[in-house]
């Protein structure tokens, strides 16, 4: 049991030591597209390696989530969605930025046409009654205002 827990633990340092050397390598300067494929074929290379030692059930697992995975790549990448296309997000942001300015130009000019329908009412309602005596009931705070 040792021996396999050993082996584990130097199979996951392994991957995790190979995927930082192609992380470096991309990153090279002037490795460019070459650096990038051949990256990619070191990956497949590991892959096809470790899924040689599945069984029959094991490969179709893989194979099934391997499709998954790639189908949802294909999405963030823009190939049938546009999932993180650059452009796309900037387009939604835009798009989102003028709806909540026209929102709020709207809200305000609703507001103001409000305040302006109001004030001559506002102006009636306090002004005062000339058939009015002067009585108590007169007197007050006068009508609150409505929001």
């Amino acid at each position: 049991m040792r021996e396999f827990t050993k082996s584990m633990m130097s199979y996951s340092w392994a991957l995790s030591v190979f995927g930082v050397q192609q992380v470096i390598n991309l990153f090279k300067p002037g490795q460019g597209q070459d650096q990038t494929v051949k990256a990619r074929q070191a990956f497949d290379r590991i892959t096809d390696a470790t899924n040689e030692t599945f069984d029959q059930t094991l490969r179709q697992m893989f194979g099934t989530g391997d499709k998954l995975q790639q189908g949802v790549v294909d999405v963030m990448f823009g190939f049938t969605g546009g999932g993180l296309d650059p452009d796309r997000w900037i387009r939604m942001g835009n798009n989102a930025i003028k709806k909540v300015a026209d929102l709020g130009r709207c809200s305000m000019e609703s507001q103001a046409g409000v305040e302006q329908s109001e004030a001559p009412q506002a102006a009636q309602q306090n002004a005062p009654d000339p058939s009015s005596s002067g009585t108590p009931q007169d007197a007050g705070w006068g009508p609150m205002p409505v929001r």
